[in-house]
C-alpha cells in the first residue's frame, strides 16, 4: 500500500516540474523529496522518472501515476469531508426556511423534541432550500407551499398574516385592515432578511421605498424614534410581542396571508415521526 504522503509528493513534483520547487512548496529538503521519488519507484517496481543532466522529469508511466495520485488525493479529501459531515448530521438537525417567522415559533418546540441534538437554522431562497434538502444539507425545510412527489413528506406547520406597524398619528392606524394599494408610495423601515415577504411587498407596493435594517433589534431601535411604517405579522406579534406605541394593522390582500409547510425527505420521515405528530 502506497502511503498518502508519497502521493502528495508525486503530485507536487508533477505540478512544479522541478525537485527544488516541489520541495519548497512542500516545505521539505530536496534530498527528502528525492528519497520519496525513489521509494515510489520501488513501490511500483517500474521507472517513473527520466534523469537527464541533473534534471528529473516524469516519463509516461510517471505521468499516469501522478494523475491517479491526484484523483486518489481528491477522493481521500472528499472521503474525510463526507465522514465528518455524516457525523455532524447525526448530532445536528439543520432546518432551512423561506421566511423568519416560522422559525421563531417552531424553534422552542424543536428544541424540546430534539433535546439531545444541536439545532441549526438558515433562511434562504426556495431553490437553495430544495437542493439542500435533496443533498441532505437540510434535514427539514419550511416553504410556503407543499412539495409534490413521493420523494417528500409535507405537513402544514402554521400560517402568517402580514401587518403594517403604524404610529398612532398615521392616518390609517385605527383601521381594522388596510390594502397594499393604500400604503403604496410610503417609505417603510424593514429588516433586510425577511425571506419571501421581500418580493411580495416590493411587488404590491412598487412606489414605496424600503429602508433596510440589519436585524430586528436594529429595526426596533430605529422605529422607536421614527414615524415611518414598519412591518409585523400576527406570528411575530404573538412570539415577540406588540411593538411599543404602534398599531399592527393587517393587510387585507390575499398575498398578505401565507401558509407554511414543514418538509422532509420521505425516506427520512421515520426519523422525525415524533416531531410531525406533535406539530
Amino acid at each position: 500500500m502506497i502511503e498518502t504522503y508519497l502521493l502528495e509528493h508525486l503530485v507536487a513534483f508533477k505540478d512544479h516540474k522541478t525537485l527544488s520547487e516541489a520541495a519548497e512548496a512542500l516545505h521539505l529538503t530536496q534530498p527528502t523529496l528525492t528519497r520519496s521519488m525513489n521509494k515510489l519507484e520501488d513501490e511500483f517496481g517500474v521507472k517513473l522518472f527520466e534523469r537527464e543532466k541533473k534534471r528529473l522529469y516524469l516519463n509516461d508511466a510517471g505521468m499516469v501515476a501522478a494523475e491517479y495520485a491526484e484523483d486518489i488525493l481528491h477522493m481521500h479529501e472528499s472521503m474525510e469531508e463526507q465522514v465528518r459531515l455524516t457525523d455532524r448530521r447525526s448530532k445536528t438537525i439543520t432546518i432551512g426556511s423561506c421566511a423568519p417567522g416560522p422559525l421563531l415559533e417552531l424553534m422552542p418546540r424543536l428544541s424540546t423534541t430534539f433535546s439531545s441534538m444541536a439545532l441549526s437554522t438558515e433562511m434562504t431562497d426556495e431553490e437553495t432550500l430544495i437542493r439542500g434538502l435533496n443533498t441532505r444539507t437540510y434535514q427539514m425545510i419550511i416553504l410556503n407551499h407543499p412539495l409534490e412527489g413521493e420523494a417528500y413528506h409535507s405537513q402544514h406547520c402554521g400560517s402568517e398574516h402580514l401587518c403594517a406597524s403604524l404610529v398612532p398619528e398615521h392616518k390609517l392606524a385605527y383601521e381594522s385592515s388596510i390594502s397594499f394599494k393604500q400604503m403604496n408610495g410610503e417609505s417603510f423601515l424593514m429588516v433586510s432578511e425577511v425571506g419571501v415577504w421581500d418580493a411580495i411587498v416590493r411587488k404590491h407596493m412598487p412606489k414605496s421605498k424600503f429602508l433596510l435594517q440589519s436585524g430586528t433589534e436594529s429595526l426596533m431601535e430605529v422605529a422607536e424614534t421614527s414615524s415611518l411604517p414598519t412591518f409585523s405579522t400576527d406570528l411575530t406579534n404573538r412570539v415577540l410581542g406588540m411593538r411599543h406605541n404602534r398599531f399592527s394593522v393587517p393587510f387585507s390582500d390575499k398575498d398578505a396571508q401565507m401558509d407554511f409547510y414543514c418538509i422532509c425527505l420521505e425516506s427520512e420521515y421515520k426519523n422525525y415521526t415524533g416531531w410531525y405528530k406533535r406539530m
